[in-house]
């Protein structure tokens, strides 16, 4: 009792929350791990994505279900096989109140489609023309299927033309503007009382900075925060027997992998990689590391994605793994390194740490903060690393990013990986339009994936999250990123 009374005195201090006079309307968030830039255009992380999904908009957005639906854009059409017409909603304001037009718009894609960390998913878009001040028209490279899908995604979060002339990355058209970021303690969220959509229904969030799950279980069972994020299963049991607290878990549409840098020694042998994929156990990091929370993957793909290859997952098997190794000439007792973070990630790399001494290797785990994992990834300077991805419906938005070569770096290839064979396989697939035809391609590259084992897919991650009895609304996007303003903050009892 003496520990959490010291910890919560600890958050209360650091978080530096300013005070409000109506406290029920402001709905106090904790999060294990900090934004790292406003600037979409910056990063592709989920941490940061968390808090730019209040502030920025896209055209296109995604029901519960998956299906495509209006958002700033009101309709879209194709008129030619390689030409999307899109009409945007009128009387949208910006933060800083200007009216949104097509010339936000193209400004906002042009920026998307020449930046490094978010070009890859936006490539086929060749130009965004200007057709009236509410309506655009793309032109795109090929006949490109997945094409509205795209524009729902965080690549494509539509900014004011003024505010990116002026070097401020911060306006949107959100339900929420950004009112101040305390780095490493808080975010706060004001509500945007003149946008275009349902208001939002608290006057403010603020996003505290908890890196410790202890921490964030101790902040809402005090009552301190109303949402916890990403809290232990373990933590469960107590959680469960509390009437004013409610544990959340959902399926998140991610895989959590492994990953290697083929360019580097001894990564660069794919019978080496083979062989520590027949060293994992698997089952053991979901209940080790995440205490059961979360499903063993069979392919880098989520089942029901267009372009998954229904395959059985891989198996342990340490005396296949020991042989592989023996075949790769790698000397035995060799020292490796596995880059991760703090928390799940380091409980996941020392069950790998384990599994891998069984065979001969000897693991050293690199454990470093948030910021720095994500200059290392981006900059592809890594060994092994512990890694994860958002699916989606469809299978090149997957592929395309984490295994095309014009993706390696901050565009979602971390591993560095390049081959000619996979590259024309991938763009193949993404100009067929026929479903069927594209699947055939699809369970070609899944197999020359599988087969190379540059990423080996763990699991498919549960996502955690605690809040307080009098919390509702809580609804999540099919990529599980939460949209504050639907919230319900109701009097506690």
């Amino acid at each position: 009792m003496i520990y959490k009374i010291i910890v919560l005195l600890l958050l209360i201090t650091s978080c530096n929350a300013p005070e409000t006079k109506d406290s029920e309307k402001v709905l106090n968030i904790a999060v294990p791990i900090e934004m790292l830039d406003i600037n979409p255009y910056t990063t592709i992380d989920v941490h940061s994505i968390r808090i730019r999904h209040q502030v920025f908009e896209t055209l296109l957005g995604q029901s519960p279900s998956g299906d495509i639906i209006p958002r700033i854009a009101v309709s879209w059409t194709n008129t030619r096989p390689t030409t999307m017409r899109i009409s945007l909603r009128s009387n949208v304001l910006f933060h800083n109140g200007d009216t949104l037009t097509a010339e936000d718009v193209k400004a906002s894609l042009d920026l998307a489609i020449t930046n490094s960390s978010t070009r890859t998913a936006v490539a086929v878009i060749k130009e965004v023309r200007i057709i009236s001040p509410l309506e655009i028209q793309l032109e795109s490279y090929i006949p490109y299927a997945p094409l509205p899908l795209v524009l729902t995604s965080s690549s494509v979060f539509i900014l004011s033309k003024r505010a990116i002339e002026e070097g401020d990355f911060a306006i949107g058209t959100g339900a929420f503007k950004l009112g101040a970021w305390n780095k490493g303690q808080n975010i706060i969220l004001s509500r945007f009382d003149e946008y275009w959509g349902e208001k939002a229904k608290v006057n403010e969030v603020n996003v505290k900075t908890v890196p410790e799950s202890l921490v964030r279980a101790i902040a809402i069972e005090t009552g301190e925060v109303d949402i916890s994020y990403d809290i232990d299963y373990n933590e469960k049991p107590e959680i469960d027997k509390r009437d004013d607290l409610i544990f959340d878990e959902t399926l998140i549409n991610r895989t959590e992998y492994l990953g290697f840098n083929p360019t580097k020694y001894p990564y660069n042998n794919q019978l080496f990689r083979n062989a520590i994929a027949y060293a994992l156990d698997i089952p053991g990091i979901i209940n080790t590391a995440l205490q059961g929370g979360g499903f063993q993957a069979n392919s880098i793909l989520m089942e029901g994605a267009l372009g998954y290859t229904n395959t059985p997952p891989i198996k342990q098997n340490i005396q296949k793994a020991k042989e592989l190794f023996k075949e790769s000439g790698v000397p035995e007792g060799i020292k490796i390194r596995l880059l991760a973070i703090d928390g799940v990630r380091k409980r996941k790399a020392e069950v790998i740490q384990a599994n891998l001494k069984e065979i001969g290797i000897d693991v050293e785990i690199l454990v470093v903060e948030w910021a720095k994992y994500a200059l290392l990834i981006y900059a592809t300077d890594t060994e092994m690393f512990l890694g994860g991805w958002s699916t989606a419906p469809d299978a090149d938005l997957f592929y395309n990013i984490l295994f095309h070569s014009n993706s390696v770096g901050s565009g979602g290839n971390f591993t560095g990986y390049a081959d000619e064979e996979m590259d024309r396989l991938i763009d193949l697939a993404r100009q067929e339009l026929n479903p069927k035809a594209r699947q055939i391609v699809y369970d070609q590259i899944y197999h020359k994936v599988n087969e190379e084992k540059v990423i080996i897919p763990l699991y498919h991650p549960i996502n955690t999250l605690v809040r307080r009895a009098n919390i509702s609304n809580v609804r999540f996007d099919p990529y599980v990123l939460q949209s504050w303003k639907e919230v319900i903050k109701n009097e506690e009892k």
